[in-house]
């Protein structure tokens, strides 16, 4: 059995376990879930500064450790050099490849809107400000200002 056979049967008869269900509510009571500004940036810097090298650094581990099990052209020959498996690892390897790919670009992205709605919160606080501090200049030529 070639391996395309075995994993069109495999992937076939896979179990999904993305969808288990609704859980159920908490109830009725007040929800107390609240984000701040100092939150997202903190969550911004946790992104930047720990989770994206981290995901950086392990996803290159899976490349290292084909290649020292299978060899490459440009290096070592490998244990397992010109085994069938070399087909399969590839296609994991690969879509391997493509999950980093999707990670790191997520990764990136939430940071930066994070960031962009820190941004946004402070630029609306500060136009709020300005604009009640308008509200709050007497009107020039009120007969009320003689009073």
């Amino acid at each position: 059995m070639s391996f395309e056979q075995e994993w069109s049967r495999a992937s076939a008869t896979a179990m999904r376990l993305n969808g288990a269900g609704r859980a159920p509510t908490g109830g009725g009571g007040r929800a107390d879930l609240v984000v701040t500004p100092s939150d997202k940036a903190a969550a911004a810097k946790f992104i930047k500064e720990d989770l994206g090298p981290a995901a950086t650094y392990e996803g290159g581990k899976a490349t290292l450790a084909s290649t020292s099990v299978f060899g490459s052209s440009n290096t070592n020959h490998g244990v397992l050099r010109g085994w069938d498996t070399r087909k399969g690892l590839d296609f994991c390897l690969e879509r391997w490849g493509e999950a980093w790919q999707k990670i790191s670009h997520r990764l990136r992205g939430e940071m930066n809107a994070l960031y962009g709605t820190k941004t946004a919160f402070e630029v609306s606080e500060a136009d709020r400000v300005r604009s009640l501090n308008k509200a709050l200049e007497p009107v020039h030529g009120s007969r009320l200002n003689d009073l």
